[in-house]
């Protein structure tokens, strides 16, 4: 489904919406292979972080490739608040667009002209648009001084073509940072796959797990009614998070370190189930403003999510770096698992496919999928396996310690969840346009 996207239809058609004049747009193989192209990235490690700020972006393509692109990035999360319009035409059906009509904050343009001719139409652009709209331009030639002339024509970015939904939401990212004072932390969703299926503990102890490896993390916890992370982490929290956002339009700083439960040096807790009887759920936008002051607070969000599908427990998938479905190797969770991870790709095309865990393995005189045959499934195997041990993580529950305290054995697997997790966490250097480019 396209979101804050004009121009196309509902199910993300582009419309036929060609200026007045405009050529046929050209074939994609006319461009020819070039040297120093990026692939996409695929792996989560590789994925752009961050929400652009609310901002309108007009594209002009000449190829379908390049169009079909801009639709794919304007359906993801990252730019849901973007206001997005593609339409063919290259440069100059921008130039003729621009003589007439106001120009948006970011222009990104396709076209195959080169030498003088590419500048000549940059020129004539110029004259037309708007001191303050950044620009990209993405072209045929590979080339460190043809970089460098844009750069000093004021071109903001220069891209090869061809450019996927990635590489376009990555420079949309960097050209509008949501805060150019923020750490983007990285957020990690985990849901079971049925109720039951210990999604939270599995979330609780790879925060805390997280947390031993020295980087600041926070966990949310957001069942609100039924919540435990208080109890396990021994924490007194008469009031949940959600009751004190009751009437907060904006959370700002101090308001939401006020909300904040520690835990030893590097582990945050917000607290949610309370004795509170009447606990309503927060509204989306208030939500949303919490999740992103905590990603530019902690290097690492863990929300502990309930087994149901409400709007802000979707949302929070949704919008979240990482999803993590816990699940027991049985039938129900397989079919509702398959369910999630199906759900999840769909409406997330350009993420990395969810990770699976897999607990209470080994319950006694239980028919039981095995393991590998459960995750071949999901095409990938699972990145942890916890076995039945009830006296362990009972005990663990009942005196608010976590797993690896009372059996640093049973706690191993959490360690290496948190090791898989922190080793797939982004670099802050970001690739230039050309791969081979020398550091002065």
């Amino acid at each position: 489904m396209m979101r804050n996207v004009k121009g196309q239809d509902t199910q993300g058609e582009l419309l036929e919406n060609r200026l007045p004049g405009e050529a046929e747009l050209r074939e994609d193989d006319t461009a020819p292979r070039l040297i120093g192209v990026q692939p996409e990235p695929l792996d989560a490690a590789e994925q752009p972080l961050g929400r652009v700020p609310y901002i309108s972006l007009r594209a002009f393509g000449e190829t379908s490739g390049f169009i079909s692109s801009i639709n794919q990035a304007a359906a993801d999360r990252r730019l849901a608040r973007a206001n997005i319009i593609v339409s063919p035409g290259g440069l100059r059906g921008a130039v003729q667009f621009f003589a007439t009509n106001a120009t948006p904050d970011l222009l990104v343009i396709e076209t195959g002209l080169q030498g003088d001719a590419l500048f000549l139409e940059l020129d004539a652009l110029a004259e037309v648009c708007d001191a303050n709209t950044k620009i990209v331009v993405i072209g045929l030639v590979n080339d460190i001084s043809l970089y460098r002339r844009l750069m000093e024509r004021g071109v903001g970015e220069y891209l090869v073509s061809p450019v996927g939904a990635l590489g376009l939401i990555d420079v949309v990212l960097r050209l509008f940072p949501q805060d150019e004072a923020a750490r983007l932390g990285k957020v990690l969703a985990f849901i079971g796959a049925k109720g039951g299926a210990g999604s939270s503990t599995v979330a609780q102890n790879t925060a805390w797990s997280l947390a031993q490896q020295g980087t600041k993390v926070l966990l949310a916890d957001l069942d609100l009614y039924f919540g435990t992370a208080a109890l396990n982490y021994n924490i007194d929290a008469p009031v949940g998070f959600t009751e004190q956002l009751a009437g907060a339009e904006r959370p700002d700083e101090a308001f939401f370190e006020r909300l904040l439960h520690t835990h030893g040096p590097n582990l945050s807790i917000l607290a949610g189930a309370t004795a509170s009887r009447d606990v309503a759920p927060p509204a989306l936008a208030v939500l949303d403003q919490v999740l992103e002051r905590a990603r530019a607070t902690f290097p690492f969000v863990v929300l502990d999510l309930p087994h149901e599908w409400t709007p802000w427990v979707r949302q929070a998938l949704l919008s979240a770096d990482e999803v993590i479905i816990t699940a027991e190797p049985d039938l129900a969770s397989l079919r509702n698992a398959r369910m999630m991870f199906d759900l999840l790709k769909a409406e997330r095309p350009n993420d990395a496919d969810p990770l699976l865990v897999l607990n209470r393995i080994g319950v006694v005189k239980r028919d039981e999928i095995k393991p590998d045959e459960f995750a071949a499934t999901f095409g990938a195997p699972a990145k942890a396996k916890f076995s039945f041990a009830p006296k362990v993580f009972s005990q663990a529950s009942n005196s608010g310690q976590m797993i690896a305290v009372v059996s640093p054995a049973s706690g191993r697997p959490f360690m290496q969840l948190a090791q898989a997790l922190i080793s797939k966490a982004p670099t802050q250097e970001r690739r230039r346009f050309l791969g081979w480019r020398r550091r002065n």
